[in-house]
């Protein structure tokens, strides 16, 4: 799950929504509607919309904080065996 922005050049408007990163496991319909969401006003319909990751608001904040909690644990999990096999 991500957070994003959008942004309409037709219209102006800005949103901001959450929404599935990837499109594994999806049929076509669903692959469809989740370029739609990034690619089509859900204002004014039209196509050019301009979607990026939300680092703004809360949701998007705390996405981002749960990202880097990760790869943080990866790393750490990963330097510990480095450290473990070099003894």
């Amino acid at each position: 799950m991500e957070a994003y922005k959008s942004a309409c050049k037709s219209c102006g408007k800005e949103y901001f929504w959450t929404g599935y990163k990837t499109g594994i496991g999806k049929t076509e319909e669903q692959l469809k509607q989740m370029h739609d969401e990034m690619t089509i006003c859900k204002y004014c319909k039209a196509p050019g919309l301009v979607t990026n990751l939300d680092h703004e608001t809360e949701d998007g904040q705390l996405l981002d904080d749960e990202a880097a909690f990760i790869a943080e644990s990866i790393m750490l999990a990963f330097s510990g065996k480095l450290n473990e096999t070099n003894k």
